[in-house]
């Protein structure tokens, strides 16, 4: 890893985490939607998509099958969620094995 990463990564490990599993799992050939990101009390939601269909919205180049990803708060585990089915239901099915504290613990400031 380049030292010029360093910073960002000790500035915001969570985005750091995601960015990082995207590349690996595309190949480095997508990146987070930024905008997108959900906050949550337990985490953040990431969504990705290909760099090329965000750069020309065409989409012959949009990826399939490119499920979020929870970066999990606590831990820093990831989680990928799936895409058969709407997001909210992934996240409620998720909300729902989790312990009542961590639903209660406040939404976080970054990424």
């Amino acid at each position: 890893m380049p030292l010029s990463s360093l910073p960002s990564i000790l500035e915001n490990p969570r985005t750091s985490l995601a960015e990082t599993w995207v590349r690996v799992v595309t190949n480095d050939n997508a990146q987070i939607l930024k905008d997108r990101v959900l906050k949550k009390p337990y985490g953040w939601i990431f969504c990705y998509q290909s760099a090329e269909f965000i750069a020309t919205g065409n989409p012959l180049h949009a990826l399939a099958g490119n499920a979020p990803i929870i970066i999990d708060r606590c831990d820093g585990e990831i989680r990928v969620m799936g895409t058969a089915r709407p997001l909210s239901e992934y996240i409620a099915k998720y909300e729902s094995s989790l312990p009542k504290a961590r639903l209660a613990m406040g939404v976080p400031n970054e990424p």
